[in-house]
């Protein structure tokens, strides 16, 4: 290297030609290298900051891409500009320190390989960023992707990458050896990161079988948690709550415990209601002819009153039934017409969806009487539109029972018992 120190006898040979001589000429030889040294630091720095930047910054200015605009807001391109000085002052070293300075020149050779090293990992720390604000962009096809815990993982291990270069170059210590001074630390490297390692792989198994993503409502109730997802990162899951709390949810547990994500009802654009009616039992009947020409005025349920009748008469005429009791073969009931009525009620409400589940069926009775479940889907999933249109439909749904001779169960209340006292 010092071969090349064109620069350096080139001054002490013109301080030589002055008459100079001596350690006159090994100082001013050192200054003049440092004055050098000093202007072409300036210079390309100079150069890059006001030449390249600028360029740079006109160009993504210019493109009708997006992504390089999060790469220019996060200074990327200016700090990828800012090595280019380095690269040169160190290419240009030889030439300028003499042999008598060749400590000094390998100190600010050291000084500017770290300074490459931490400029490298910068960027790509930075760059990272850019990527995790860009899948946060709604326009981006990186969006619902899981940038965010992946960027930081890798951020993580640029800068462990990096420290490990700085000591290489500071010791002259191969990476390799340094690695392997390291593995006897690697159980106590791994109790002290075990949670970020966990919360590695969770993330890894929630982009994997598609667990989670930015922006689905989620309902996790051992956590206290209902509301949309805000962020994924490394360890936790953030989630901002309907009452507008912001709740951390390890991302572990989304791989470890149960929770319900809304998100099919929201690709479906249809949300469940699945609510009982209780039906007092003792109000519970065969319907009568009469009772079946007042129903039949009811639109709903004219066709299938007529049609089940025939269907019913038939049966118990070939089975030469006694009709003159009740219990004798088949007869309707004013629940069985009911039910029949809250389907058909249902199918022709022009907020439920038809295309998905509907049923109207009974489940086992207990002792708050017989429970007729509602099983259908609207067609608003917005939540205030929904609670409005069930709540409508229930309440037509209540009122309808006394028409058909039901009565709803209903635990007593005070009412009910000063009615009690009263009666005594």
């Amino acid at each position: 290297m010092r071969e090349k120190d064109v620069l350096g006898k080139i001054v002490r040979e013109w301080l030589e030609a002055q008459g100079l001589e001596g350690n006159m000429v090994i100082g001013l030889s050192f200054a003049a290298d440092i004055i050098v040294l000093a202007l072409a630091i300036l210079i390309t720095d100079f150069i890059s900051r006001k030449v390249l930047v600028n360029l740079i910054k006109r160009i993504v200015s210019k493109t009708k891409t997006h992504w390089d605009d999060y790469f220019y807001e996060q200074r990327v391109f200016i700090n990828a500009a800012h090595i280019v000085p380095a690269l040169v002052v160190k290419a240009i070293l030889p030439f300028i320190f003499s042999e008598m300075a060749a400590g000094l020149a390998n100190f600010i050779t050291v000084v500017i390989n770290i300074y490459i090293v931490v400029l490298v990992a910068v960027i790509i720390n930075k760059s990272l960023k850019a990527l995790e604000n860009l899948s946060e962009d709604d326009s981006s096809k990186l969006q619902n992707q899981q940038i965010r815990a992946v960027s930081q993982v890798l951020r993580i291990l640029t800068v462990f990458i990096g420290l490990l270069v700085i000591v290489s170059i500071i010791f002259h210590v191969r990476i390799g050896g340094l690695l392997g001074g390291l593995a006897g630390a690697t159980a106590i490297l791994i109790l002290i990161f075990q949670d970020t390692i966990n919360g590695m792989l969770a993330n890894f198994q929630i982009n994997m079988y598609d667990l989670i993503n930015k922006g689905d409502w989620i309902t996790f109730d051992k956590y206290g948690v209902d509301g949309d997802v805000v962020s994924i990162d490394l360890t936790t899951v953030k989630v901002r709550n309907w009452d507008k709390t912001i709740s951390s949810v390890p991302a572990k547990a989304f791989v470890s415990d149960s929770f319900v994500n809304w998100r099919g009802m929201q690709e479906t654009n249809a949300r469940r209601i699945k609510r009982n009616i209780l039906i007092d039992i003792r109000s519970i009947d065969f319907a009568t002819q009469e009772m079946l020409e007042r129903f039949k005025k009811v639109d709903l349920v004219k066709n299938y009153i007529d049609e089940k009748q025939s269907e019913i008469v038939a049966y118990n005429q070939k089975n030469g039934i006694n009709s003159e009791f009740p219990v004798n073969g088949r007869r309707q009931t004013n629940v069985g017409i009911y039910r029949a009525y809250v389907h058909a009620y249902l199918t022709n409400h022009p907020k439920i969806e038809t295309s998905l589940s509907l049923m109207v069926r009974q489940l086992q009775p207990n002792d708050k009487g017989l429970p007729i479940e509602v099983y259908c889907f609207s067609n608003d999933i917005v939540w205030a539109h929904y609670e409005d249109i069930q709540a409508d439909i229930f309440d037509h749904l209540f009122a309808a029972t006394k028409f058909f001779g039901l009565r709803l169960y209903q635990s007593p209340g005070g009412y009910d018992l000063e009615d009690i006292k009263l009666l005594n």
